[in-house]
């Protein structure tokens, strides 16, 4: 896949456009394309709202590179006054930018090979409306469809001129185009899967309807997420994770060779000494929901710190999750059954339904005694307690990959408290920070957004 992203650096149109080269060729506009994948903020994206969320409480500030992981503890600690780490803003919708210059061109483009123009159209289409959601989703309420048609959004892009105003839509409007853009690309797809490695970056029609459950759940759309996640579940592959102990093992659920992966384009929270998503220690909460009879507890990590080089005593700091800085994975088999078990339960008599679609996954996750033993618990659940427990096993799943903080606004925005350098902060119920403000640079840089 990085082999493929490479292709993003040629400028074949650049968001200041100075000495721009204007694509005519189908190979230009998927080079274009990709370089649209490759602007998306794949490695410093929504996997870094893992330090807003519950999953982490603590930073081990040995593993930053100088004083670049610093205003990290901003963020970890809900201070949104300038000091933190901004989120992506202008990335994404650089990679907006992107797809819309080949919405608005590929169809006269000349044909110079047999890749067809329909699919590198449906893919812009698919990654326009991926962003969005991804903005939305971060700075804006949560998707309630009893506010939502005036809450504040985030502005839609769907047009090339960079000296539009981009002034806030509403939550309503943001999920219509983003609705409107995946019928759009459903109509123009080719290709049914990604059947290369290297490549399944890229949307295919198994992703798109897949990303379609994920928009339709967050939308409290029932209905249409189970009727859209059912319909995948019969080649939704789960792997089975025992036996598999290595951190590398190119069968884990969370890399693009595995058999699970549908769409792998962003990179989780984690990596190599001295990357800043290495940083982060596991709260104890999140190792709780870690029992020892659940075998994705092989993949988290002791940290140690090393007094005077006493490699015989190490001290131990926390546990991080153990990723490879080459793990690639957005969308996998084991949301969309989480996603089907999920809607299900919000729908009259698809209770035992949901149930079943849970211990699926489970079953491949925990030991058979472990599996057992959650099957018997999950069967004596009722609707309350199985959302729960969903809402757990999505934790345990996506631990540190960005869906966690995601979840947490669109369910129940629970109170969450922290202890940072001796000092506690409390994220309280239903706070209000549970919404990022807009980054201070794009307000700065865009006025309008400040209305």
């Amino acid at each position: 896949m990085l082999a493929s992203f490479g292709l993003g650096a040629c400028n074949y149109l650049d968001i200041e456009p100075v000495g721009k080269v204007i694509p005519h060729k189908v190979t230009e506009f998927r080079a274009l394309m990709v370089s649209g994948y490759q602007r998306y903020p794949w490695s410093a994206g929504k996997c870094y709202t893992g330090l807003l969320s519950d999953e982490a409480d603590s930073l081990y500030k040995e593993e930053f590179f100088g004083d670049e992981g610093v205003p990290l503890e901003y963020n970890l600690t809900w201070q949104y006054d300038g000091r933190m780490r901004e989120y992506e803003w202008r990335m994404y919708y650089h990679s907006i930018f992107l797809a819309n210059s080949v919405i608005g061109g590929v169809m006269g483009a000349d044909q110079d090979s047999e890749e067809s123009k329909e699919q590198i159209m449906a893919e812009a289409y698919a990654m326009r409306a991926y962003n969005h959601f991804e903005l939305v989703n971060l700075y804006a309420k949560w998707y309630d469809p009893a506010t939502a048609a005036t809450d504040k959004g985030v502005p839609i892009s769907i047009y090339t001129d960079i000296e539009q105003p981009y002034e806030p839509n509403t939550v309503t409007e943001v999920y219509g185009q983003i609705v409107s853009d995946l019928d759009s690309a459903a109509l123009l797809m080719q290709v049914d899967v990604q059947t290369d490695v290297n490549l399944n970056y890229r949307f295919s029609k198994k992703a798109l309807k897949a990303f379609d459950a994920r928009v339709r759940l967050y939308m409290q759309d029932w209905q249409k997420a189970y009727d859209v996640a059912t319909s995948l579940l019969p080649v939704c592959e789960l792997q089975n994770l025992e036996g598999i102990t290595g951190y590398s093992d190119k069968k884990l659920p969370w890399k693009a060779t595995s058999v699970e992966a549908i769409l792998a384009l962003d990179r989780p929270f984690a990596g190599g000494n001295g990357d800043l998503r290495n940083a982060a220690m596991l709260s104890d909460q999140m190792l709780g929901l870690l029992d020892p009879t659940d075998y994705r507890r092989n993949f988290i990590k002791k940290k140690n710190r090393y007094e005077n080089m006493d490699y015989a005593n190490p001290i131990l700091v926390g546990y991080s999750v153990d990723r490879s800085s080459t793990d690639r994975i957005s969308i996998r088999s084991a949301e969309v059954w989480l996603i089907a078990a999920e809607a299900a339960a919000h729908l009259p008599g698809k209770l035992q339904e949901a149930k079943n679609y849970l211990t699926e996954v489970q079953k491949n996750r925990f030991t058979p005694e472990g599996a057992a033993a959650k099957k018997a618990e999950v069967d004596a659940m009722d609707e309350a307690a199985l959302l729960t427990e969903i809402y757990n096993e999505r934790a345990r799943e996506f631990l540190m990959e960005g869906h966690r903080w995601f979840d947490l606004r669109r369910t129940t925005r629970p109170r969450i408290e922290k202890i940072v350098d001796g000092s506690t902060y409390v994220l309280q119920q239903n706070d209000s920070r549970y919404v990022l403000p807009y980054p201070f640079s794009a307000v700065e840089s865009n006025p309008e957004l400040g209305k």
